[in-house]
């Protein structure tokens, strides 16, 4: 990652670190973050000495479950902040942990054909230099048949944000290329992020040696300006099984802010 790019992602986190939790409390992230996990489990390894990796992990909101549920889980993230909230958290847990900060694009410290399992969540993957690269990094890192899941920004999704702008020059390079950067006010904080249509994030990992396990939008239902839909248990299950049956239809991804896929190697 060029030095200017990767100073933008690990200026924005730290300064966020301390606070970011609490960005994601509300009833629409608890129930964002149950179909998320849902998503998930399929694919966590049946043995449970097996070890796994939460990649992008913030401050270890996934790792933490993996932890949770009996896996050796390995921390990774470009923020030494985010992993030292991370390793706080966790670092004393009867599971096994460690935490490594780097860009996913040079994990060279972790060991190759290792992992059983890796979680890239919150778009991390998308906001390297080099997806495909990140994705090699991965593929290096996972035993034969590991499995990846990961978020990536969905394209579609962002068309009305970009067209809003006006500059017919600007929307249309962002439809060829998927390039964005985070909308934050600090320029030296607005890093690049790649986004994807749903057909090209199959491209993007099938390319990379991994075979398609899964596709999600995540979420069609737009709940998070509908947040007053989800104040009990009983909507946010209701509304839950109407996403089900919205998610994995690919027209219906386009109205999702982000596509998980899960992938094993091929």
């Amino acid at each position: 990652m060029s030095k200017p790019r990767r100073n933008a992602v690990q200026k924005y986190h730290d300064r966020v670190a301390p606070r970011y939790d609490a960005s994601y409390q509300d009833d629409f992230w608890k129930w964002h973050d149950a179909l998320t996990w849902n998503y998930v489990k399929p694919f966590l390894p049946k043995d449970c000495s097996a070890e796994v990796l939460d990649l992008g992990c913030g401050t270890g909101k996934w790792g933490g479950k993996l932890v949770k549920s009996g896996y050796a889980t390995t921390f990774v993230d470009i923020s030494h902040r985010m992993l030292n909230v991370a390793r706080d958290t966790y670092s004393d847990s009867q599971t096994p942990t460690s935490f490594f900060q780097t860009d996913l694009c040079e994990m060279s410290m972790l060991p190759n054909d290792h992992f059983s399992l890796a979680l890239g969540m919150g778009d991390p993957i998308g906001c390297t230099h080099s997806p495909p690269k990140a994705l090699k990094e991965i593929r290096r890192v996972l035993k034969p048949g590991g499995v990846l899941v990961a978020t990536f920004d969905n394209r579609l999704a962002a068309i009305d944000y970009h067209l809003s702008k006006g500059d017919v020059g600007e929307f249309t390079k962002f439809l060829r290329d998927g390039r964005t950067h985070w909308f934050t006010r600090d320029e030296s904080e607005q890093f690049e992020i790649f986004t994807y249509t749903p057909s090209e994030v199959r491209k993007l990992v099938t390319r990379a040696g991994f075979e398609m396990l899964d596709l999600v939008g995540k979420t069609v239902l737009p709940m998070r300006h509908h947040r007053h839909l989800l104040e009990t248990s009983q909507s946010q299950r209701t509304w839950a099984k109407i996403e089900a049956s919205l998610c994995r239809d690919e027209a219906a991804m386009g109205r999702a802010s982000h596509l998980q896929v899960a992938c094993r190697i091929a």
